[in-house]
């Protein structure tokens, strides 16, 4: 059976420790952003700054930043606004272009391992052990509703060998295709990667 092609960004779903993720993450300001979309599964960087009760400010990052992490929610009631006579969107799980400044959960952990879409070429068995960048759409104007998710994916074509000039400079670090029954090797596969640049920890590879 051919994969699925759903794209939802990066998903934890463990650590490479062994131990389980623990669902925690951080909390960051997100400035009114007339050029990105957010979306659960979107990667960000940090931006510099911080809003005036001290929260970092992060900015959704290219393929070529280095990564803070991967959002995973964000907040329904942010800081200073009373939920006496306040209306809460709790059917909205993204943000649109210009959403005023905002807060989102980011797993920041480097050792959390994540799942991901591939593109229509696909990770092949060989390139385990890779690194790989992604495609990343800063206005995704798929977002509704009814398709709240990232659809950032790995960009397969751009797999680089560790051992290999400019693999340094790539985001993950493929560690394996998820073995499920409605997953398999080829196009749009889902994969386990971990990151290798990472705004806490020492990426590997060959400049």
């Amino acid at each position: 059976m051919a994969n699925q092609n759903a794209p939802r960004g990066l998903s934890p779903i463990g650590t490479i420790t062994g131990a389980a993720w623990n669902q925690q993450g951080q909390t960051f300001a997100i400035a009114s952003d007339a050029s990105n979309t957010y979306a659960v599964g979107d990667i960000v960087k940090l931006a510099g700054g911080s809003d005036t009760n001290g929260t970092a400010y992060v900015t959704k990052a290219a393929t070529t930043d280095i990564p803070v992490g991967v959002i995973v929610g964000f907040r329904v009631a942010d800081y200073g606004v009373s939920l006496q006579g306040t209306n809460l969107n709790l059917t909205q799980t993204y943000l649109p272009l210009s959403s005023g400044l905002r807060y989102a959960v980011v797993v920041t952990d480097p050792n959390v391992v994540f799942e991901v879409e591939t593109d229509a070429t696909g990770v092949a068995a060989a390139n385990v052990g890779s690194n790989a960048p992604l495609t990343i759409t800063a206005n995704q104007t798929t977002l509704a509703t009814s398709s709240p998710l990232s659809n950032t994916v790995l960009n397969s074509s751009g797999i680089i060998a560790q051992g290999t000039t400019g693999s340094l400079a790539l985001p993950l670090t493929i560690i394996g295709v998820t073995q499920r029954a409605d997953n398999s090797v080829g196009a749009y596969d889902n994969v386990q990667v971990i990151f290798n640049r990472h705004q806490f920890k020492q990426a590997q590879g060959t400049a």
